[in-house]
């Protein structure tokens, strides 16, 4: 959403926001506190009045835009992880620490869809069956087998 078609807001209301989704954590009623002069109201008519506000079309627009804002800041890439585990694995390796090498570089290989868990499923009720395998469906599958990693490894040597 561009600067442009962001809807207007009054100070208050925009500090309401901010508070909303920052320091307040979602918190409406004290996102109010710190926003509005609300030392003589009591919690329920702050209470109501954050809510009145939240409900406002122009605020609620504000504070979907900082929490996708919020959201993006905060993602975790597959390449921050990848090279947080390998650093890891060469740090452990490297103070002799093999089993933690070992894990390093398994989460690594778990990261990029090299190993595959099996899991043995057994029912004796057709319906925990049925649920057993839409479960297993649902589950997402790595791109690539371990075995096949293996045959690559060897065309290569």
């Amino acid at each position: 959403m561009s600067q442009a078609a962001l809807p207007k807001l009054t100070i208050k209301q925009e500090k309401f926001a901010r508070q909303y989704v920052g320091p307040c954590e979602g918190n409406a009623s004290a996102a109010y506190r710190k926003a509005y002069s609300a030392g003589n109201m009591s919690d329920e008519a702050i209470r109501v009045e954050a809510c009145r506000l939240l409900d406002r079309p122009n605020v609620s627009l504000i504070v979907d835009r900082l929490k996708a804002e919020q959201a993006d800041q905060n993602a975790i890439t597959v390449e921050e992880i990848t090279a947080g585990l390998r650093r890891a694995a060469e740090a452990a390796a490297g103070a002799g620490q093999h089993s933690a090498a070992t894990q390093a570089f398994l989460g690594l290989a778990k990261l990029g869809g090299l190993l595959v868990e099996k899991r043995q499923v057994s029912v004796d009720d057709a319906r925990q069956h049925l649920d057993a395998v839409a479960e297993l469906a649902s589950t997402p599958k790595p791109a690539v087998h371990l075995a096949a990693v293996q045959t690559e490894r060897k065309r290569s040597a």
